[in-house]
């Protein structure tokens, strides 16, 4: 069984130890993409949007977001930093935000998004059984022409060796060790232990699918949309990106 506490009991945490990625060149990448493909509208759905630092992002750019996440603790350090569900001042050239506790493959949709993004390895959240129904997912949810933008994230399907981080927070220092451990059923494990600042440390386990490109792109063409590839969001970043327009 599963024990996600890194997301469910120690978000900020998770929040301190993803503080050195490149945000804004995903949201401009997001954004580029837009431009390209002639969709000026401003509905986006977020999938996975974690502790909302993608999604402030996006809002500020002016997008109407809608972000869901599995986890409370994710959605409670995101709401923290864009206040609670709703906008900014009015007056603000910023978009607004409401914030939904969802997930693939299930996500509701009542309403149809110009775009959707699920950046930074989500659609590896889900069970290969459930790639198809997910991919649909995002069919539904977009207006005709809609863009739909995801990454696949390069896991080694053997599993790896561990990984050590050390970092701090605003409470003080973690050291975690992390690895991907395979699983008879072709997934892997993503564990990890952490000490925390005071020295208690945690486990914390959750179960990923090291898709191949090909699996993916062949779901997004039977799903009815026009798809192309780009390696990575940009420069030292090597997942593969999918970019989909919607069927009409």
């Amino acid at each position: 069984m599963a024990e996600e506490r890194l997301y469910t009991d120690h978000p900020e945490l998770y929040d301190a130890i993803q503080s050195g990625w490149n945000y804004d060149r995903d949201v401009e990448f997001v954004v580029d993409q837009l431009s390209r493909h002639g969709v000026d509208g401003r509905r986006l759905l977020e999938v996975g949007c974690g502790t909302g630092e993608h999604t402030r992002r996006f809002v500020e750019r002016g997008f109407d977001v809608t972000a869901v996440d599995a986890y409370e603790g994710m959605l409670s350090v995101a709401r923290g930093k864009l206040g609670s569900d709703g906008g900014p001042e009015s007056g603000s050239a910023a978009g607004t935000v409401a914030f939904r506790r969802d997930a693939l493959p299930g996500t509701e949709v009542d309403r149809r998004y110009d775009a959707a993004v699920a950046i930074r390895g989500v659609i590896n959240h889900v069970s290969p059984d459930a790639l198809v129904l997910a991919v649909r997912r995002f069919a539904d949810a977009l207006a005709e022409g809609g863009l739909v933008v995801f990454d696949n994230s390069p896991l080694p399907p053997d599993g790896n060796q561990p990984g050590l981080d050390v970092g701090k927070t605003a409470d003080g220092r973690y050291v975690r060790v992390a690895r991907h451990a395979p699983r008879e059923d072709e997934r892997l494990d993503w564990r990890s232990v952490t000490f925390t600042a005071d020295g208690d440390p945690f486990v914390s386990s959750r179960p990923m699918t090291p898709f191949a490109d090909e699996t993916v792109r062949d779901a997004l063409v039977d799903a009815g949309f026009d798809v192309e590839t780009v390696d990575g969001y940009g420069p030292e970043d090597d997942r593969t990106v999918f970019v989909a327009v919607a069927p009409g």
